[in-house]
């Protein structure tokens, strides 16, 4: 990726925390700003597994994508097999946790298909209990916080760097 403008690939877990836990828009809507910004550029995608989940959890946070503009990609055969393959690998990536996320796979296989940066709130992970970061690793995909796709970018929301 070195020269090119990075693109972003985002697991559930990022945009729920963001919206929820730290970066609420009533608090920041500069940061929501960047991030549609990001969205128009074709730069932060996410699988359309992630719509599903998010239509699940957060409906205001469904919404707010419909205005900003749509950050999912379709579904298509070969999302499909390469999420498959990556399911054979590792088969417990979707058991592993109690809300058992079925996108996990689609957001590896999406920054996989298309040279993306992985962006997951998600931590660690064993061959045993395999999550986003442990599996991108193994594939040499690049995997990133919110926070750091923030830092990465430079974006600076309410402040100035010091």
């Amino acid at each position: 990726m070195t020269g090119a403008v990075p693109i972003y690939c985002v697991d559930t877990s990022a945009f729920i925390a963001a919206w929820v836990e730290r970066y609420p828009i009533d608090t920041f809507p500069p940061l929501w700003d960047e991030l549609a910004t990001l969205i128009a550029a074709g730069r932060l995608i996410a699988p359309e597994a992630v719509q599903d989940e998010l239509d699940k959890k957060s409906k205001d946070l469904l919404d707010w994508f419909e205005a900003a503009g749509s950050p999912f990609v379709k579904t298509d055969a070969a999302l499909i097999a390469e999420a498959m393959r990556i399911l054979q690998m590792h088969e417990r990536l979707v058991m592993e946790s109690k809300r058992a996320s079925a996108a996990d796979p689609f957001v590896i296989a999406l920054a996989r298909t298309r040279g993306c940066i992985v962006v997951t709130e998600e931590h660690g992970g064993t061959a045993a209990k395999p999550k986003i970061p442990f599996v991108c690793n193994g594939y040499g995909v690049p995997c990133l916080s919110l926070l750091d796709l923030l830092r990465t970018e430079g974006i600076v929301i309410g402040g100035r760097r010091r």
